[in-house]
């Protein structure tokens, strides 16, 4: 719905959460107007989360769980605008990318090794994708053409002058049973990416929010 709008199977396979009603033809007025179809989360967050495939071999691997961190990496932070679009991530890349956007874990990511590429965990862990989402908005815009300038991110707890709105920085983590060292998401080897449109009740996210500046 951010990429390819109302292009039903243009794109590569995508694993969605949160809103369950969230297809192609998704925008953030429909999202909301689905709030019984977020059935995980606050039931004021009608928001559509989704990632890329994880396939091992010709079979899909389903997520064990998900967890969406908002985290505050700057003095303050406003709440995301409604109807803001997101991507985190490059789903073209063919080399790696930083691992401080995207990276993979055989552990929680802040207290083990992580890496460019799905790595071969042992059975006793759990394989980790991890997502950090830009923290600063320029202010203006919803969306863009390339679906990622109208975001930045954060350096050192500023936002760049472009774009000096700061929001919380969202942290997605993706947990799968343990895959061999071949398995790889559906837009590539280092293609790992996230997607976001918000659909939140706009007055919960704020109060939400407005706590993070305690």
């Amino acid at each position: 719905p951010i990429v390819f709008p109302r292009e039903p199977g243009r794109s590569h396979n995508h694993t969605f959460i949160g809103n369950r009603s969230a297809d192609a033809d998704s925008t953030p007025a429909s999202l909301r107007d689905n709030p019984t179809a977020a059935r995980c989360g606050p039931r004021t967050d009608a928001s559509a989360y989704w990632f890329p495939t994880l396939f091992e071999g010709s079979f899909a691997v389903r997520p064990l769980t998900s967890i969406i961190y908002y985290v505050r990496r700057t003095a303050s932070v406003r709440a995301f605008p409604p109807g803001l679009k997101v991507i985190a991530g490059n789903s073209t890349a063919k080399r790696a990318q930083l691992k401080s956007i995207v990276s993979w874990s055989c552990g929680p990511p802040d207290v083990t090794r992580t890496y460019s590429t799905v790595p071969a965990c042992s059975e006793s862990q759990l394989l980790h994708m991890n997502v950090n989402f830009p923290d600063c908005w320029d202010g203006r815009r919803l969306d863009s053409a390339d679906h990622r300038s109208h975001m930045a991110y954060s350096t050192r707890g500023s936002c760049p002058t472009t774009h000096r709105v700061a929001v919380p920085m969202m942290r997605m983590l993706i947990l799968y049973p343990s895959v061999s060292s071949g398995a790889r998401v559906s837009s590539g080897r280092f293609s790992e990416h996230g997607d976001f449109i918000n659909a939140w009740d706009q007055d919960a996210l704020e109060e939400l929010v407005k706590k993070m500046n305690y």
